[in-house]
């Protein structure tokens, strides 16, 4: 059975918000999230890429972010159904513990976790330990996507929707793109995806 790939940062964890404001601190000419066009913004502000990575650990920034809205249940849900979750995030600039803290912390099912180490694409990562490759895989960077279905690694490519991803005219909302991974699984809950996975017999919606 093929798992299903998440993504951490800004799908089931909120980072955008309080990188600004540590940005913000130190770059008063930094503008708000929903203005970032890409998320490569220390280029934009230029912020040297060490200094931006060390800001996120100097501000302890991993380990405090909050859930995003409704991923808790959402991940529940899809665990509830069967398919291995497997989180995958690109944060092999810093110690894993603080992903595994956070994870223990907000009590985040998974199955399995892939920090992918600097310089590796997410797709390169996962290659070795899932060369079966994923039925579903939810990301809010297209590149990610792109990479991952380039590599034959994934059936279908989720986009979650963020100021950075808004060029990906081809993600379509309520089909491809969704405004959170909650309001993805809602949809899996209903006719568009249903005979991909088993849902219980309580809806997510009624969850809530």
């Amino acid at each position: 059975m093929k798992p299903i790939a998440i993504d951490v940062d800004d799908v089931i964890a909120v980072l955008k918000n309080a990188l600004y404001t540590s940005l913000k601190k130190r770059y008063p000419s930094v503008e708000s999230p929903e203005h970032w066009a890409g998320f490569d913004i220390y280029n934009r502000y230029g912020i040297p890429i060490k200094e931006f990575l060390d800001i996120i650990l100097e501000d302890n920034l991993l380990a405090t972010i909050p859930m995003a809205r409704g991923a808790l249940k959402a991940l529940q849900a899809l665990k509830d159904s069967g398919r291995p979750l497997v989180l995958i995030t690109s944060r092999g600039y810093a110690p894993e513990a603080l992903t595994t803290g956070w994870l223990a912390a907000n009590k985040v099912p998974h199955d399995d976790l892939i920090i992918v180490p600097e310089g590796m694409t997410k797709a390169e990562a996962a290659i070795a330990k899932y060369p079966q490759g994923f039925l579903y895989m939810v990301d809010d960077l297209p590149k990610n996507l792109d990479d991952m279905k380039n590599a034959g690694l994934v059936k279908y490519t989720i986009l979650i929707d963020q100021p950075w991803n808004q060029e990906r005219q081809d993600y379509k909302e309520g089909v491809s793109r969704f405004e959170s991974l909650e309001d993805f699984v809602i949809s899996l809950q209903r006719e568009n995806f249903k005979e991909h996975l088993k849902f219980p017999a309580v809806s997510l919606e009624l969850a809530c």
